[in-house]
């Protein structure tokens, strides 16, 4: 019967997501599926929606810049990153943003940068939200205004839950007598095994 069943192929139970899968891949699948309907991963917001729109949700509600974007009737389509290409942003009136993948595979995934007032200094962070297997790395680029410049590596961590803290580890500490900075460029890559 164990045999059989490792035969039998299904739908994902997932609607809009049309793969089929062997029964004994279909928990490993439905975990990963962008199809599959999670509740959002900041913290204090119980919005029940699929991967797939994850990122419209999270630049809208939360990205730091997102009222003051919406002020401004600015759009978050240009908040997209491409694996390997530097992105630069101004990030003095902003505490965190909200990235998606360009890709022309489908879904891709969604990365936030954050950074933390502390009292030597300010944290950057950057961590890739919702499910996925693949592994990453990226590089933060800080130009200061002395002409100065930082930079930092570092492995992308995946999380499920965004908990508005400052991080633990994986940060770079810019020391107050250092800031202001001008710009912010982040380098994401896709690790290949």
């Amino acid at each position: 019967m164990e045999r059989v069943l490792e035969l039998l192929r299904v739908p994902c139970p997932n609607a809009g997501c049309s793969k089929i899968v062997s029964c004994s891949e279909t928990l490993a699948h439905v975990n990963h599926c962008p199809f599959t309907q999670r509740t959002c991963p900041f913290s204090s917001c119980d919005f029940t929606c699929s991967f797939k729109d994850l990122y419209k949700h999270s630049a809208a509600k939360h990205s730091i810049a997102a009222p003051r974007a919406a002020k401004f009737g600015l759009s978050f389509s240009l908040s997209m990153f491409k694996c390997g290409t530097l992105v630069c942003t101004h990030l003095s009136t902003y505490k965190r943003i909200i990235l998606k993948e360009q890709t022309t595979e489908g879904e891709g995934e969604i990365v936030v940068v954050e950074w933390f007032d502390m009292p030597d200094g300010r944290i950057f962070y950057a961590y890739c939200i919702g499910p996925g297997a693949d592994k990453f790395s990226y590089q933060l680029k800080l130009s200061l205004a002395s002409g100065d410049h930082l930079s930092f590596n570092s492995n992308l961590q995946r999380v499920r839950e965004v908990s508005n803290e400052p991080p633990c580890s994986r940060y770079m500490l810019v020391p107050s007598c250092m800031l202001p900075y001008r710009k912010c460029g982040i380098c994401i890559k896709r690790e290949t095994h």
